[in-house]
């Protein structure tokens, strides 16, 4: 994420309902402003999203609290390991969902039904990130990736700004101006393809990571990407864009 961006977006936190306040301090979760015109009609979503959701965050909840219970007792992987170099790039990669999310969010012109989505995917990816970080601490290993080079625990090394789904600088500079249909169809277009780039990772992840902790924590991600990504498509054919 870029540091231009980091006290601009990602260091918001609200102190009351729908009001955004600046804060450093990280652990607070990040909010938007609530748009108290729209529509309740508008907001009103199908059965498909909720109960994967659930589903999915009591899962996330549950490899949680028995990874902070049984982190002593694993094997801790080496630094150069598929566990340890999964969790340090996902990490970076959902730095980026966060503040596409937090960029979109921030408008006020855009489509409700995908404000709930980005709403929700700012949420789980802030919660999978505190979670990958608490795993890396048990490792003993370095919180995130310091050598600039992503993947090469899959054998396929590349600058870290550049794994698969990460949008340019010049994307996110366009999604910050973009508004309307405009924002939508581009937030739409590059979550998708970060999602996919992400799953791609998670996949590999869930089955050569060494740790059961970590390729189960790998799974999860990769289903609610999917799901998410099932999400963005109906709302794509909704609203009549281009795949």
């Amino acid at each position: 994420m870029r540091d231009g961006h980091r006290s601009d977006a990602a260091h918001l936190a609200t102190d009351n309902v729908g009001e955004v306040v600046p804060t450093d301090d990280p652990s607070r979760t990040a909010a938007v402003p609530v748009d108290d015109d729209t529509d309740d009609d508008e907001l009103v979503l199908p059965w498909y999203f909720s109960w994967w959701r659930v589903a999915a965050m009591t899962v996330a909840a549950t490899l949680a609290v028995v990874g902070l219970v049984t982190i002593a007792t694993d094997e801790r992987p080496d630094a150069d390991s598929v566990d340890v170099g999964f969790l340090q790039d996902m990490r970076s990669h959902h730095d980026q969902a966060v503040r596409m999310s937090i960029s979109f969010l921030l408008k006020t012109d855009v489509d409700p039904l995908l404000r709930i989505i980005a709403s929700e995917i700012l949420l789980s990816q802030q919660q999978e990130t505190g979670m990958m970080i608490e795993v890396l601490r048990g490792f003993g290993a370095e919180e995130e990736n310091s050598t600039g080079t992503a993947m090469s625990w899959m054998g396929e090394p590349v600058p870290l700004e550049r794994m698969p789904g990460m949008a340019s600088e010049d994307e996110l500079d366009r999604l910050d101006a973009a508004s309307g249909a405009d924002a939508d169809e581009l937030f739409i277009a590059l979550m998708t393809a970060h999602h996919e780039g992400g799953i791609h990772m998670a996949e590999d992840a869930a089955e050569r990571a060494g740790v059961e902790r970590v390729r189960n924590l790998a799974r999860a991600m990769a289903r609610v990407q999917q799901e998410e990504n099932h999400e963005l498509a109906s709302i794509r054919a909704r609203l009549g864009f281009e795949p």
